[in-house]
């Protein structure tokens, strides 16, 4: 089993420079999990990110005004898109590891950020021992093989839509 990084999925929804290999990744054949930290991470990213499009929105409290004032309404589809490619690609959604002493641990052995180390101590408490990310922090964390570019893979089952008003990818 393979964990899925917040930044592949990002990647794959919104056209960056590793959009190719993040989809490359997606259609991998084996099985594939993520957690609700990443699910987290991607979904505030996302929005924010639509919000500075759509109203202009510059900073985090002009963004939680939008919130607050509209809801998630102007956001229903897109939110929709999020969710549809972890429940089309079957992707399991783990419990997060909640012993914070492991977070902690973790979080001091290898250096790492809050949620980066929350993801780490997920996939040691399931066993998972590869992470797809392109994030390189999570190269200093030995127990995790790091898949980052995987160019084997035919990308002729995914189908390039506008989505965010910004190119991107979902399943055909």
């Amino acid at each position: 089993m393979i964990f899925v990084d917040t930044n592949v999925f990002y990647s794959v929804l919104v056209k960056t420079e590793f959009s190719l290999a993040a989809r490359n990744i997606i259609m991998m054949p084996s099985k594939l999990a993520t957690s609700a930290t990443v699910l987290n991470e991607l979904v505030f990213i996302s929005l924010r990110k639509l919000c500075k499009e759509r109203y202009g929105t510059k900073s985090y409290t002009e963004f939680r005004k939008i919130i607050a004032s509209k809801g998630y309404e102007p956001f229903r589809d897109d939110m929709d898109l999020i969710f549809k490619l972890i429940e089309e690609r079957d992707i399991i959604v783990l419990p997060v590891n909640n012993d914070l002493e492991d977070w902690k641990k973790v979080m001091i052995m290898y250096k790492l950020l809050p949620n980066d180390a929350m993801i780490v101590s997920t996939c040691l408490l399931h066993e998972i021992k590869e992470i797809a990310t392109f994030d390189n922090d999570f190269i200093r964390v030995e127990p995790l093989k790091r898949i980052s570019i995987i160019a084997s893979l035919a990308i002729s089952k995914i189908a390039s839509v506008n989505i965010f008003n910004l190119n991107a990818c979902v399943f055909a």
